[in-house]
């Protein structure tokens, strides 16, 4: 049986992916696009989202990137593969070092400690996002991990270079820059390119029940992301705000 060969299909970019990520991508395109034309993403890009919200958003990802670690950390357990291995342990190490820095940085100008940070209280949504994610580490192949890690890493880096180009023009002034820098770059890019490769080997010859699977595994973390977004903006705890104590 022919298997995926990627030096041959070449680069992976936001352009040219190959077929099961194709399939992937469009599966999700409708939440995809709404995701990025959302209140929180728009002002984000304009410099005018309130900082508010912008605090309350950093707090619950600090949060999910806890989580988020974990469900790397778990994968690390599913393999022989030395490759996979060190990549689980790189993304652990940018998480812990890189992107939680960025967050300690904004929130110590919010006069939010790390006590606070470390305590904060997790929204409805992010704690259904992360269970899911944490389930599917816990009881699931390699593969359903990588694809339910993939809508993370796929999605920032999407938006982060639309934005970047988008709003390119404002960008030096805008006081969320940092953040945009960040998710923007071919560096940022890599980590998805090397879950669409291994998602690819891993999938080529899986039955159509096992793919069915994971598209849905897939468009159900990139529903996740809309609705952190979404209940970021809203600065909502709850399902229903009137249910919260």
């Amino acid at each position: 049986m022919m298997t995926f060969d990627a030096a041959a299909f070449g680069p992976i970019t936001l352009d040219h992916l190959p077929p099961f990520a194709q399939r992937l991508r469009e599966a999700a395109n409708l939440v995809w696009e709404e995701g990025y034309r959302q209140p929180f993403l728009r002002e984000l890009g304009n410099g005018t989202l309130d900082r508010e919200r912008f605090a309350f958003y950093l707090l619950q990802d600090y949060r999910y990137l806890n989580d988020y670690a974990k469900v790397h950390a778990l994968a690390l357990t599913k393999t022989q593969d030395p490759e996979v291995m060190r990549f689980m342990a790189d993304v652990q190490n940018g998480i812990f070092n890189v992107e939680s820095a960025m967050h300690r940085k904004y929130m110590a100008s919010y006069g939010i400690s790390e006590q606070e940070m470390n305590s904060v209280r997790q929204s409805a949504f992010a704690r259904a996002y992360t269970s899911n994610i944490l389930s599917i580490a816990y009881g699931n192949p390699l593969v359903d991990v990588l694809v339910a890690v993939l809508p993370c890493a796929w999605v920032y880096a999407d938006y982060g270079q639309r934005l970047a180009a988008e709003f390119t023009d404002t960008l030096d002034s805008n006081p969320y820059k940092s953040w945009v820098d960040m998710y923007k770059t071919e560096e940022f890019w890599s980590s998805s390119a090397w879950l669409i490769e291994h998602i690819e080997q891993l999938t080529e010859h899986l039955s159509a029940e096992r793919k069915d699977e994971l598209v849905e595994v897939f468009v159900t973390g990139v529903q996740n992301e809309y609705m952190f977004w979404s209940s970021a903006y809203d600065m909502q705890y709850t399902w229903k705000p009137e249910w919260d104590v």
